[in-house]
């Protein structure tokens, strides 16, 4: 039983190498689609919270497919001064085949409170992480202000996803710790509901934090990012005058985080995600990143022998020239 598994597991893993390498990059989406869909979906599910601490409505946006389920659930945590209409062609590919996506508007959403000194940015971020937990303590009001979600929601299979500022976020509500030096204050959250991570940006290209940040958190986690993925301040890492301390970088890899590494990637996919900047659209890097995500989530929540076999290492390094490749730490 144990050869035939191996055989099939091979066999899936040289079928994907094949059709990349036939397909071409610029349709890599299609090498692997997911085994669910692409089902017809809800774009512009609204709700609306209460979060006490700041006394103040929270709206949220909820993409899911229209029939079927239950299906797993991903919170998303958008970028600094973003919103949740700003990643389109990420979260909508991901509902299409069968994910319920719901999107926090967060407190400095579309430029809803501009920090003006580091204790507002400590603030923000700390809203942020709250309303991550928030969303999952209201399941059931969300799925009353939206009734197309009945019988969609697997409580079980959670994942935190996110981009810039965000991915700090997704990595505190999987258990990762950060100290500041200067003061030993530290960011955390007892937050344990979240099975996954799925990043869309490297935090360890923020000034305050170290280059393996990524690698801090408790659960199986996926990063993509590439030589120009910077922010707010453009080209290259800010100078800061200290660095963060992640408390629960591992000593040794876990065989769990998974690096994408696109060789002409930036902060936005050339503008297809975050904000429109003076950029060439990078289609091809975005198709990639839907596809390895799609695999890596549905590995984990479905155990999808196709998504793990196109998981296997080097096989986008080989199907793409070396243009995109996926490491396994």
């Amino acid at each position: 039983l144990y050869l035939m598994v191996l055989m099939q597991k091979l066999i899936l893993f040289f079928a994907i190498l094949i059709a990349m390498s036939l397909i071409g990059v610029g349709n890599a989406q299609t090498f692997y689609d997911g085994v669910i869909g692409p089902l017809t979906i809800t774009k512009d599910g609204r709700a609306t919270l209460l979060v006490p601490v700041d006394n103040r409505e929270m709206s949220l946006r909820i993409v899911y497919p229209n029939q079927g389920g239950p299906y797993p659930i991903i919170v998303f945590s958008h970028g600094t001064f973003s919103s949740s209409d700003k990643y389109d062609l990420v979260v909508e590919f991901w509902a299409e085949r069968g994910y319920v996506v719901i999107l926090p508007n967060h407190l400095d959403a579309n430029y809803g409170i501009i920090p003006n000194k580091t204790e507002d940015m400590v603030h923000i971020v700390n809203t942020r992480i709250s309303d991550m937990s928030l969303v999952l303590d209201n399941l059931d009001e969300i799925e009353v202000q939206n009734p197309g979600l009945k019988g969609k929601l697997n409580r079980n299979k959670i994942i935190a996803a996110g981009h810039s500022i965000g991915t700090q976020v997704v990595l505190v509500n999987t258990g990762q710790r950060i100290r500041n030096p200067t003061n030993n204050y530290v960011t955390e959250s007892s937050e344990e509901r979240f099975m996954a991570a799925v990043m869309l940006s490297d935090p360890g290209k923020m000034a305050l934090m170290p280059d393996d940040a990524w690698k801090g958190g408790l659960t199986p986690t996926f990063l993509t990012t590439g030589p120009d993925d910077y922010g707010l301040m453009g080209d290259g890492r800010r100078i800061a005058e200290y660095q963060n301390e992640i408390l629960t970088l591992p000593d040794e890899p876990t065989g769990d985080k998974y690096l994408l590494l696109n060789e002409r990637g930036d902060h936005y996919f050339g503008g297809l995600i975050h904000r429109d900047v003076n950029k060439v659209p990078d289609h091809d890097g975005l198709a990639v990143f839907n596809a390895a995500s799609l695999a890596f989530m549905d590995a984990h929540t479905r155990d999808v022998d196709s998504a793990w076999a196109f998981l296997q290492p080097n096989i986008l390094t080989s199907a793409t020239n070396g243009r995109f490749q996926l490491t396994i730490n």
